[in-house]
């Protein structure tokens, strides 16, 4: 079986790698499931929590987002050489690149959709919560490295999904006073718990993290907690993007060939 990227690390003098609501100490979630297929996975239209919708749209350079030809979008990261599921084009409200502004901004996942790799070659997804120690740490070393995240052309999105208290999901005001705690520096948006990430982790642990392939949007890792340092996460979905997609991309024409 496959090791998760986001193995937990023990840290001479620092706290627990993910934070539980419950369970008695750090938990790693390698969310190996089925291989992709399964039916437990969101079908093309439907709905979330908060009655968010999922439908595919398309790109800024109008690349319609990709549908799976058989099996539907899913949850499950690439096993060894078994594909992983690709992920819904899922939309949030937040503020992209932390600028706060009077009013909350819709953004998707088709925004980041890049099919011929002209912006980004990788896109991390986290979720956190404001009661979350690990999470609390992992974005302020996600703040540090954010030059070597956009060197390595690295989209960092991160989803609050908790405020202060545990299973109270996150509001705005929570959502502005993380950004501001933070100096946060990357697009910051709202899954208010229960949100439509939670399918994809164990909520009892967090911070999650998960990488995703910005040319065919298949997730390629994903799991909970905190190594130390956001750049090891990053770097290994990086190595993983290096060859070839599981999934077909548009025509080259999209591409310029």
């Amino acid at each position: 079986m496959r090791v998760s990227l986001f193995m937990v690390v023990a840290l001479a003098g620092v706290a627990a790698a993910a934070c539980s609501s419950g369970s008695p100490g750090p938990v790693v979630n390698q969310n190996p499931g089925p291989p992709p297929g399964d039916k437990n996975m969101c079908e093309p239209n439907c709905t979330g929590s908060a009655g968010n919708t999922v439908s595919p749209d398309a790109n800024p350079d109008g690349v319609a987002y990709p549908l799976p030809a058989a099996g539907g979008y899913g949850t499950h990261a690439r096993q060894g050489n078994a594909a992983g599921n690709v992920i819904a084009d899922f939309s949030f409200l937040g503020y992209p690149n932390a600028a706060v502004a009077p009013s909350l901004s819709k953004i998707k996942l088709a925004d980041f959709y890049d099919p011929c790799n002209k912006r980004y070659k990788l896109i991390h997804i986290s979720v956190a919560a404001v009661w979350c120690g690990p999470c609390n740490m992992e974005t302020d070393n996600t703040v540090a490295s954010k030059s070597m995240l956009d060197a390595a052309k690295v989209v960092f999105l991160q989803a609050l999904d908790d405020g202060a208290q545990v299973g109270v999901p996150a509001t705005p005001n929570d959502l502005k006073g993380w950004i501001n705690s933070h100096k946060s520096n990357f697009t910051e948006m709202l899954d208010p718990n229960p949100g439509v990430l939670g399918p994809f982790f164990d909520e009892a642990a967090i911070p999650f993290n998960m990488n995703v392939d910005p040319r065919t949007m298949e997730i390629l890792d994903s799991g909970s907690g905190f190594s130390g340092n956001i750049m090891d996460d990053i770097n290994t979905g990086l190595m993983e993007v290096q060859s070839a997609p599981n999934y077909p991309i548009p025509a080259d024409a999209h591409c310029g060939g």
